[in-house]
C-alpha cells in the first residue's frame, strides 16, 4: 500500500508538521486508494494516477459515479 500511496499521491513529499493533520491526511489517501482501485472508468486497465488525473480534469462527470458505491 506504501508503493501505491507514494506513486499515486506522492506522500513521502509531504511536509504536513501538524501531527494530527498528517494522520487526518492519511487517511483520506488510504480512502480515496481504496475508491480508485474499484472505480471503472473507460478502460479497465487505466493506471491509478491516470484515474485520478481523468477525475481531476472534470469532476462534475465523475462526482455521480464516485459516490455511487
Amino acid at each position: 500500500m506504501h508503493w501505491h500511496l507514494d506513486v499515486t499521491f506522492r506522500e513521502d513529499a509531504n511536509q504536513t508538521l501538524d501531527r494530527l493533520a498528517a494522520q487526518n491526511l492519511n487517511i483520506i489517501r488510504k480512502w480515496c486508494l481504496s475508491i480508485l482501485k474499484v472505480l471503472e472508468l473507460f478502460r479497465p486497465n487505466l493506471s491509478l494516477k491516470k484515474k485520478r488525473f481523468i477525475i481531476s480534469m472534470n469532476p462534475p462527470e465523475f462526482l455521480e459515479q464516485v459516490l455511487a458505491f
